[in-house]
């Protein structure tokens, strides 16, 4: 491109970060544990669409190319996650959660014109796959996206505690973990500045300084809309990405967190200044990363 182009925007306008998609077997059991140990909330909110059609049909749970599944959302704090939980090992989810383990699947947004964020993706040749009219949503094949599964949709909570705080349901105050909220999350790459590229040229995002990380870890943090994802450089010697896929949850006290984790059966399998993990057998395979909340910069 020559000095004289203008540059291209980002084929993606980012909304409302619309789940975090955690996948699992039925036996799992992912929802009651979140309940019990971080305090999240089943989501009761209708949904219904930004723009355009209706969509859907009553008692539907998860789209028919999750293959057999069902899925359950839940808030932790003002931010949604989805259980996908596959049935079997036959379908495109029972097919990832055989491969990969449970843990991070994808990451969605909501668009306000999908029609128009899939004409510019296409324009842009990213292939687009899972496109479920009736569900009004879409995925970016990974391959394109630095490794990030991503979903586009246009739907939206019909009462989101982001539009009006009174929409927020109260915690419980029995949780194991008190006040946990999603503060970013990882995807393990081979070159993460490559990556970060790859993603700002996708979806509309600005790098944030400053967040905690390992001593010698090499990573490249990006805001998009509203939340952050980690790109962390993958060690040369492994080729299994989904190995070091997680998220990272902020607490109040992460000494306390930590000493309540513990008594609960869940053991710290480190801690490093304002980072802390706890161990994957413990979380039901999950790979989560613990976060002093003060450290982290203010928006």
């Amino acid at each position: 491109m020559s000095g004289s182009e203008p540059a291209v925007a980002p084929p993606i306008e980012p909304g409302y970060f619309h789940r975090l998609g955690l996948a699992a077997r039925m036996e799992d059991a992912y929802v009651p544990w979140l309940q019990r140990v971080l305090g999240a909330v089943p989501i009761d909110s209708g949904m219904r669409q930004v723009q355009g059609i209706p969509f859907g049909h009553v008692g539907e749970s998860a789209s028919n190319e999750s293959g057999a599944a069902t899925s359950e959302m839940l808030w932790l704090g003002a931010l949604p996650i989805c259980i996908f939980a596959a049935d079997d090992e036959v379908g495109p989810l029972g097919h990832f959660v055989a491969r990969n383990g449970p843990g991070l699947h994808s990451v969605a947004w909501t668009v306000n014109d999908i029609w128009k964020t899939e004409s510019l993706l296409r324009r842009a040749e990213l292939r687009v796959t899972g496109v479920d009219i009736a569900g009004r949503h879409f995925f970016i094949h990974p391959a394109d996206t630095a490794g990030l599964l991503i979903e586009i949709t246009d739907t939206e909570f019909t009462h989101d505690p982001r539009d009006d705080a009174s929409f927020l349901p109260p915690r419980p105050t029995d949780s194991v973990v008190q006040g946990a909220d999603l503060a970013w999350m990882t995807v393990a790459v081979a070159d993460p500045a490559k990556s970060a590229e790859i993603l700002t040229n996708l979806i509309v995002s600005t790098v944030v300084e400053g967040l905690p990380r390992a001593a010698g870890e090499e990573v490249i943090d990006l805001r998009m809309h509203d939340v952050v994802i980690r790109l962390a450089k993958r060690p040369a010697d492994d080729v299994r990405r989904d190995q070091f896929d997680s998220f990272c949850l902020s607490v109040p006290d992460l000494a306390d967190s930590c000493r309540r984790l513990e008594a609960d059966g869940i053991s710290v399998a480190s801690q490093e200044g304002e980072l802390a993990w706890t161990e994957q057998a413990d979380t039901l395979g999950m790979k989560i990363q613990w976060v002093q909340a003060s450290a982290l910069p203010k928006p």
